[in-house]
């Protein structure tokens, strides 16, 4: 039997339905007897539900419109053409006063201030224009040289926005200037907003890849690249913003995306060339790795790390001692590129050999 006036179940619906799900979620609950303690809260559960949902249904037109004068405030004179509106009309009212509700108005958490500055960075902004935006707490970042931060500073916040398409230098620091005017009335009272551009990690990386046959090598490479830039560097559309601040390269992913190429037959030894955190050094011979990057080696002895503010740290090796991915710093995005001359193509004559090889093993 159902309440006539909401529609809702009554308290033998809502009984029976807490007894039902009892084998569910208890089911060392075995006795189920109206002399069962438990059974006797579950009716008084059933009781106060009963009692809610039959006030729910006797909540008149005037009343709700008097919540919805406390929600929208003084100020708000709609309430007047309400007064003699239909139900239809006075309920979508109510609907869209909740909708706003649930609109972040304060930034606390790190995705509060993600979203809002997101918000801030797409007013005014060209149709089309991308951004991403990540959110550093207990942090400052503002400082030049973000090597060893401390990100331990209480109070703190840094808000780190990237344009995912080219602007000028100009426009991005009008960009940032724009947003951090718009978070700052929305902070708690001792917070330290920081809005800064995000730091670059440059990596050049080289390969051996067989080929199908027929296949242009020039024509694979640039559509190798274009498939690395699209995963690692825009996040596709709209941007995953998980994917791009901070993420850690796997050369597993990366020997995955070329693998998946047309073209491509297999891909082997990914490794990683070139490492730097400036573009214009990135091709430099400073910023080479060095030929034992793969493998156990020691700094300035037989490999090096080049570039600035470079560490050890950032690459990860198995338990073979084989480079299998890079870190990046929760304020860093990646830029990844193929290196000069880090294309090897694999000999036809050697793949035959082994598709002989392994027909005589079959």
């Amino acid at each position: 039997m159902t309440n006539s006036v909401t529609g809702e179940r009554d308290f033998e619906d809502l009984v029976r339905e807490g007894i039902a799900l009892l084998p569910v979620h208890a089911p060392q609950w075995t006795d189920h007897n109206p002399s069962d303690p438990g059974v006797t809260l579950i009716e008084l559960l059933a009781y106060l539900s009963d009692i809610l949902l039959y006030r729910t249904g006797r909540i008149t037109p005037a009343a709700k419109l008097q919540f919805l004068r406390l929600l929208r405030g003084a100020a708000w004179q709609d309430w007047v053409r309400l007064d003699i509106a239909d139900a239809d009309e006075l309920q979508r009212s109510i609907n869209a006063a909740v909708s706003e509700l649930a609109h972040v108005q304060c930034a606390v958490t790190a995705g509060d201030f993600e979203q809002l500055a997101l918000a801030a960075a797409q007013r005014q902004a060209p149709p089309g224009q991308r951004y991403a935006t990540h959110c550093v707490m207990n942090a400052n970042l503002s400082g030049g040289g973000r090597r060893g931060v401390d990100l331990q500073s209480p109070g703190h916040v840094s808000v780190v926005i990237a344009a995912l398409d080219e602007i000028s230098a100009d426009d991005a620091a009008k960009l940032r200037a724009r947003v951090r005017r718009y978070l700052l009335p929305k902070c708690l009272l001792t917070t330290r907003l920081h809005v800064i551009s995000p730091d670059y990690l440059y990596i050049g990386i080289g390969f051996r890849v067989a080929l199908r046959p027929g296949v242009s090598l020039q024509a694979t490479t640039q559509q190798i690249g274009a498939a690395l830039q699209e995963r690692f560097e825009t996040g596709g559309a709209p941007p995953d913003m998980e994917s791009l601040f901070g993420a850690t390269l796997h050369l597993a992913e990366v020997a995955r995306i070329i693998d998946d190429v047309p073209g491509v037959d297999y891909v082997e030894d990914v490794t990683v060339l070139q490492l730097s955190t400036m573009r214009h050094a990135a091709m430099h011979v400073d910023a080479s790795v060095g030929v034992q990057v793969g493998r156990r080696s020691t700094l300035g002895v037989d490999t090096r790390i080049g570039g600035v503010a470079l560490d050890e740290e950032r690459l990860v090796r198995d338990s073979e001692g084989v480079l299998a991915s890079v870190r990046l710093k929760p304020w860093e995005l990646l830029r990844l590129a193929i290196a000069h001359d880090g294309v090897e193509p694999i000999a036809a004559a050697k793949f035959d050999e082994a598709a002989r090889r392994g027909g005589r093993d079959g």
